[in-house]
């Protein structure tokens, strides 16, 4: 009767054993509130972010009609700081690239790089182009703007030529335009992100853990790892460089990765505070471990970033500069494993786009 009752115990604490394992396998993941964090990160730093994004890209199409009325090099020196602040505030909208972002093509109207400054100039002098066809996607945006305000004659061509005032008018006016959609669109998008907190490929959630990782991925690939050499067998590409007549490379390259980090944290984007994010689930799966892994390596390459204090182009060219640049890419690379592999897999959560870059 004895060995009876010990049997029966202990069946009855495996299949408890077992019941335990199956609740901490599924029931972690399902009692975590991700309607919470995705509210928090539509309200307190996607809306905000664009509500700020809009504020400065008016400021800068405002700017630049002040700039046409009276061309001079003062007030071409407002527009070009409109136009940085717009793009600092960009590091953190571009994160976002699903819903009303996706929908319209936002993201590569806006960001692409490099610029095609023969196009450009082909555009200008021929005439008749259309800044809404795909083959004129490197010859708009900020990267157009860069080179369009900051290249060696532009207050010249500016004062003196019709069509490239023009021009860049064009260009400002469709980000203009595309900000007031992506805004106005946004407003209603909010209800439907906030609830679709499933880990389907097609979940705003899922949408948001992948385009987190593949906009981590374009900050290390494209603005580091191809103008220096990581993706081309060693060769660099400093025509590759991003912002490269401006010279802020460096400087978006840690906005990005700033902002990265803050929205990884469920961070606000207005001054910062401290809300639900990514760092909240993974503690909760009980992966506290990773996470100051993933806090640690996001502020190890921000220091690496911020310890230039030349241009990338300008440390490009600089063969003494190669390690330095090679222990930041190094690091960026490292960090794809903690948030592609370990951090999505621990969310449930398939990579669904596709890269080239051989992480």
């Amino acid at each position: 009767m004895l060995k009876k009752l010990v049997g029966f115990v202990f069946v009855l604490s495996l299949g408890f054993l077992f019941s335990c394992k199956d609740k901490n396998k599924d029931g972690d993941q399902a009692d975590f509130n991700k309607s919470a964090l995705l509210e928090n990160v539509s309200g307190n730093i996607i809306l905000p972010a664009l509500n700020s994004f809009d504020h400065e890209v008016s400021g800068l199409k405002s700017s630049f009609m002040d700039f046409k009325n009276n061309p001079t090099n003062a007030n071409l020196d407002i527009v070009k700081s409109n136009w940085k602040a717009a793009y600092l505030t960009w590091q953190t909208v571009k994160i976002f690239d699903f819903g009303p972002v996706r929908s319209i093509g936002f993201k590569n109207a806006t960001g692409t790089y490099p610029v095609d400054t023969a196009k450009i100039q082909t555009n200008i002098s021929n005439g008749g182009y259309n800044l809404a066809a795909v083959n004129n996607l490197d010859a708009i945006g900020f990267n157009a703007l860069d080179y369009l305000l900051y290249n060696y004659d532009a207050l010249n061509r500016f004062q003196n030529e019709t069509a490239y005032l023009s021009y860049t008018e064009e260009v400002i006016e469709k980000l203009y335009s595309e900000t007031q959609s992506v805004v106005n669109a946004w407003v209603n998008y909010e209800s439907v992100f906030n609830k679709s907190t499933g880990t389907s490929s097609t979940s705003a959630f899922s949408e948001f853990v992948n385009e987190f990782n593949r906009d981590y991925e374009l900050a290390k690939t494209a603005k580091v790892g191809i103008p220096i050499g990581k993706a081309n067998l060693g060769l660099v590409k400093p025509e590759y460089v991003e912002a490269r007549y401006s010279g802020i490379s460096f400087e978006l390259l840690i906005e990005s990765i700033k902002r990265l980090k803050a929205v990884y944290n469920g961070n606000s984007f207005a001054n910062n505070t401290s809300g639900v994010g990514f760092s909240n689930y993974l503690v909760h799966l009980e992966k506290v471990g990773l996470d100051d892994v993933i806090n640690d390596k996001f502020d190890l390459i921000i220091a690496d970033a911020e310890a230039f204090t030349v241009t990338l182009e300008e440390a490009i060219n600089n063969p003494s500069m190669m390690n330095q640049l090679d222990e930041l890419y190094l690091h960026l690379q490292q960090q794809v494993v903690n948030i592609k592999t370990d951090m999505t897999s621990a969310f449930g959560v398939l990579i669904t786009y596709q890269d080239n870059d051989g992480d």
